[in-house]
């Protein structure tokens, strides 16, 4: 039976910087795709956020440059905590699967693993090679 599902992830960047904010959100969806085999047709939406801090680019953009041209994007400010991580990229997908949410991964990159150390582990990414796969990807969507 198909549900709507949460996939959460998040990522960080070392500074308030266009191409670091999109080519972190491009590598952090990449993967939540790879590692749940999203297929863009059954994404219902998908809601990011960033820290304050953040201003460069909306992280929606790198949504966008993967083909996701027909699906629902949303940016808005994370809440604001005192001792919060900084510099950070989070999105919510709302995906339409039959999968059970025991089997769905959130993906949690860079610093952004201090805030779920429990789902942080996974093998570690070769991201020379997720670039080549979002290059690939790229080239496929244009």
């Amino acid at each position: 039976m198909t549900v709507c599902r949460g996939v959460r992830g998040a990522t960080s960047v070392e500074k308030d910087d266009r191409d670091q904010i999109l080519t972190a959100t491009r590598q952090l969806l990449a993967l939540m795709i790879r590692q749940n085999e999203i297929e863009s047709a059954d994404v219902a939406s998908a809601f990011f956020t960033v820290t304050s801090d953040l201003t460069a680019e909306f992280p929606a953009l790198a949504a966008r440059q993967l083909g996701w041209l027909e699906v629902p994007l949303l940016c808005g400010y994370e809440v604001s905590v005192e001792g919060s991580l900084p510099r950070c990229i989070r999105v919510m997908l709302h995906w339409n699967t039959d999968k059970p949410q025991s089997e769905i991964h959130h993906v949690y990159l860079h610093e952004a693993k201090r805030l779920r150390p429990d789902l942080s582990k996974y093998p570690p990414v070769d991201f020379e090679e997720l670039e080549c796969w979002i290059q690939d990807h790229l080239s496929a969507e244009g």
